[in-house]
């Protein structure tokens, strides 16, 4: 039996239902995992739908990305709307609440949007992964200083053991505040650091941090699903942000058709590379 892995002391970290610890933590340290955000037991069936989507979209050596999630499987929705995440979200992308005499305020009820529900699977013998910061960041002018704020809040579900073995998310604490890209490299850099958490926990970083994928040495799939939310004023970020079909939309509860209904009107002309998978083909 697996022993539990517990939060490094170093890393930001809350249980899911201390919105109040959550908050400050991310405000002090721009990111913060959440453990026990949902049971061990759901976090395995859904490793397990994570692993049996049809549609992928390949990464670095051994990497899937297993694409638009709620296209397939609506259990998908307790982690896109689980309230500390989305409350997490709201802090940090939420604009105006209320009118000034030179500048309206945006409905407070749309100003946070779900862009996409993915799957993200690293296979045993999986490479490193690229530094990265979640787009636009990295398609925005090299010539000029990156933005000082947020315009993704990424959610990285962790549905099976992260671990430094299992090729656990890396990343570089402070990185939000050097308003420049990463080094474009896979190694590893001297200040970085491993989220490992507990299968159920819930890493919340804005798309100023600096992170990579960890390389997988263990005998099976790390599986996690990530949920990104974006402001009303960002549309389709890139070409392999799919969005939900429309009659899987009209069967959402109302609260998630709110968050999605933008996505009705994406405009796909741009897609990414998709493969069609039959499960456990992978």
């Amino acid at each position: 039996m697996d022993q539990p892995i517990s939060v490094p002391e170093s890393l930001p970290s809350c249980p899911a239902d201390d919105l109040s610890a959550a908050s400050k933590a991310l405000s002090r340290h721009g990111f913060v995992i959440l453990t026990d955000a949902v049971p061990e037991d759901v976090a395995a069936d859904l490793a397990e739908r994570v692993l049996a989507a049809p549609q992928r979209a390949p990464g670095v050596a051994g990497y899937e990305f297993v694409v638009a999630l709620l296209n397939t499987d609506q259990k998908f929705l307790q982690l896109a709307m689980h309230p500390t995440v989305l409350a997490l979200a709201r802090q940090v992308l939420a604009g105006r609440a209320e009118p000034a005499l030179n500048a309206f305020a945006w409905p407070v009820e749309d100003q946070v949007r779900l862009g996409t529900v993915d799957g993200l699977v690293a296979h045993p013998g999986s490479a490193l992964g690229a530094w990265h910061m979640d787009s636009p960041m990295g398609q925005l002018s090299p010539e000029r200083p990156l933005p000082d704020f947020p315009i993704i809040v990424n959610a990285i579900w962790m549905l099976t053991p992260f671990r430094e073995e299992t090729g656990a998310t890396r990343l570089v604490p402070g990185s939000q505040d050097r308003r420049a890209l990463p080094p474009p490299v896979c190694d590893a850099l001297p200040d970085q650091c491993i989220c490992s958490g507990q299968p159920g926990s819930v890493l919340v970083l804005p798309n100023t941090i600096w992170h990579a994928a960890g390389a997988n040495r263990s005998p099976l799939p790390r599986v996690a699903v990530a949920c990104n939310y974006q402001p009303w004023w960002v549309g389709r970020l890139t070409m392999d942000m799919y969005p939900i079909e429309r009659e899987v939309w009209e069967r959402l509860p109302a609260d998630a058709q709110a968050l999605t209904r933008h996505q009705l009107s994406w405009d796909t002309d741009f897609r990414g590379i998709l493969e069609d998978a039959d499960a456990g083909d992978k």
